[in-house]
């Protein structure tokens, strides 16, 4: 925990960085506000899905996107140094987060997996159903999972950047 905090700390030495995680944290936090309820809402994602937000959705979107604004301010802080940021573990957590509500209740699975019947009607069957039931049963393991991703992320981007490029001789 210690390490984020100084990472942060002196990643927002400058004002830029600092500005980055507030607009990426509203930006985020709106998105999320938008996404989670969409479980509710037949997969629709907008304003009008907000009326379904529950406490619990509302403290999700909050971490979720503070870890996601944190993650985009010390990535981009590595990048503009010439360094690699760690980009699958916060890419997996934000997907997860996105689009766990969305696929739940939406025709984007029915769609896809009918299409995929038509080619391979034997392997695919009728598990679309199935597999909208599996992540409408299993959402909060599924957002769990998420900020676990995210919190991974955090943890391999504040590591480099308080340690940096250097390489350990023994």
């Amino acid at each position: 925990m210690r390490l984020i905090i100084n990472a942060l700390k002196s990643v927002w030495t400058l004002s830029a960085y600092r500005w980055l995680s507030v607009s990426s944290f509203t930006l985020f936090f709106i998105l999320y506000l938008m996404t989670l309820p969409s479980s509710f809402t037949g997969g629709q994602i907008g304003w009008t899905a907000m009326q379904y937000l529950d406490l619990s959705m509302v403290i999700l979107s909050f971490i979720m996107a503070l870890l996601v604004a944190f993650i985009m301010t010390l990535m981009v802080w590595l990048i503009r140094q010439g360094q690699k940021s760690s980009k699958a573990s916060a890419t997996g957590g934000i997907l997860v987060g996105i689009f766990a509500p969305v696929l739940c209740c939406s025709p984007i699975i029915p769609i896809i997996f009918g299409s995929l019947a038509s080619l391979l009607p034997s392997f695919i069957g009728s598990s679309g159903p199935l597999f909208q039931g599996f992540i409408a049963t299993h959402q909060t393991e599924l957002f769990t999972i998420a900020i676990i991703l995210l919190l991974l992320a955090l943890y391999q981007n504040a590591k480099k950047v308080i340690h940096g490029n250097s390489c350990h001789l023994k």
